[in-house]
């Protein structure tokens, strides 16, 4: 029987305007150096939440069902740290191409509004669940947290997911959010 994972809120700073913080590729190295040590401490494999956009979710999750190690993440902030983590996953980093991975949760659909035949918040249960899987497979997932997030949240629904949609409301509603930190927090006091 495999035993339980971990889910660790983990501090990742990004680099601000006036300097403070680290680079993307920093930060992605830093990533990558503790997945290292958790997988050597015993944990089955080490992923990370991540802010994606539903198309990414979809292609992260297919990726992963496949038995593939890179999804091809690209984009800005978040998604700039997972293309720079999935590149040092192909060269230094070779070792852990089959144990890290990015554990998406959707902020946002892209284009607009469009999650098929899923509701957002049915979207969200579903990363959520795919999370709680991974946990209950004796994974590590860390929690993102960066300078922009109290120690009590996490660093989910950033950025554009903030800006309102084609129909003028958030694209990652209030109470949406507010649920994916509490069911974050959750974790993290069932899977210490």
């Amino acid at each position: 029987m495999t035993s339980k994972g971990s889910f660790l809120p983990y501090y990742l700073p990004y680099r601000t305007p006036s300097g403070q913080g680290i680079s993307e590729q920093s930060q992605a190295e830093t990533l990558l150096k503790e997945a290292q040590k958790l997988v050597a401490a015993g944990a089955a494999g080490v992923a990370i939440t991540y802010s994606a956009n539903y198309g990414q979710t979809v292609h992260i999750t297919a990726t992963y069902q496949a038995g593939n190690w890179n999804p091809q993440v690209g984009g800005v902030n978040q998604a700039q740290v997972m293309a720079d983590m999935l590149s040092l996953l192909g060269t230094t980093y070779s070792a852990l191409q089959m144990k890290m991975r990015i554990a998406p949760i959707t902020t946002m659909s892209y284009p607009p509004d469009d999650y098929g035949s899923y509701t957002h918040a049915q979207v969200v249960d579903q990363d959520l669940a795919a999370i709680k899987s991974l946990l209950d497979s004796g994974w590590t997932v860390l929690g993102w947290q960066n300078n922009s997030t109290a120690t009590q949240s996490f660093a989910v629904g950033g950025g554009v997911s903030k800006k309102p949609g084609p129909n003028g409301k958030p694209q990652f509603p209030p109470a949406l959010s507010d649920l994916v930190q509490k069911r974050l927090q959750q974790f993290a006091v069932d899977y210490p």
